[in-house]
């Protein structure tokens, strides 16, 4: 009869304790991320996107216009910095540093053709064929206008950019320069570790 009620009393202690309410975990901080990172595939032996268009924000590069190839002609592109998390009442700023390549050779597409179904009226010029180029890593003030290392998101906002001002050195045969660039958490907002890198490659050609 004792062994009944030991029986009864585990069994009623084991019911007892399956009823509590586990309680919900939520995440209320907030990281940076590269929004180029998130949306596009990583490179071949790396854990981030090798990127070798003109970047765009909030979705996946593509073959077809407007994501013409980057070439080294000048102008300002825009690597766009997202906010994960909610909007603060401050301006927040996110760190970051350069990096060098780690393949000496990339795949390059050829510059986009006229084409009135694709929506792009006149081509990329001048033309480059698809091509596999030497890599060498880009230099500030030859490649590139020199990046300050920190980015701003606005308060009330969702995300800011890294304004990459290309610069051309004149043309190199068969090259490629790389630009790598890898959040870290010397700002008020920490990197988000999975998409805190990207490496851009600029046609030399």
């Amino acid at each position: 009869m004792k062994k009944i009620f030991y029986f009864l009393f585990l069994l009623l202690l084991f019911a007892a304790g399956s009823c509590i309410k586990n309680k919900l975990v939520t995440w209320n901080g907030a990281v940076a991320e590269i929004d180029l990172t998130a949306w596009n595939a990583n490179g071949p032996g790396v854990t981030y996107p090798f990127i070798t268009r003109v970047p765009a924000a909030n979705r996946a590069l593509t073959s077809t216009c407007p994501d013409s190839t980057l070439r080294r002609y000048a102008g300002t592109i825009k690597v766009r910095i997202n906010l994960v998390g909610g909007h603060s009442s401050k301006d927040e700023t996110v760190g970051y540093t350069i990096f060098n390549s780690p393949v000496t050779t990339v795949a390059f597409p050829a510059t986009i053709g006229a084409s009135a179904s694709l929506g792009c009226p006149t081509a990329q010029t001048p033309a480059a064929g698809a091509a596999t180029l030497n890599v060498l890593d880009a230099v500030a003030g030859t490649h590139y206008a020199a990046l300050s290392g920190t980015v701003t998101i606005p308060k009330d906002s969702s995300f800011g950019y890294i304004n990459i001002q290309i610069l051309n050195p004149g043309p190199t045969a068969g090259q490629a320069r790389f630009l790598g660039i890898q959040l870290n958490n010397n700002g008020s907002l920490k990197q988000s570790v999975n998409y805190s890198q990207v490496g851009l490659f600029i046609d030399q050609r």
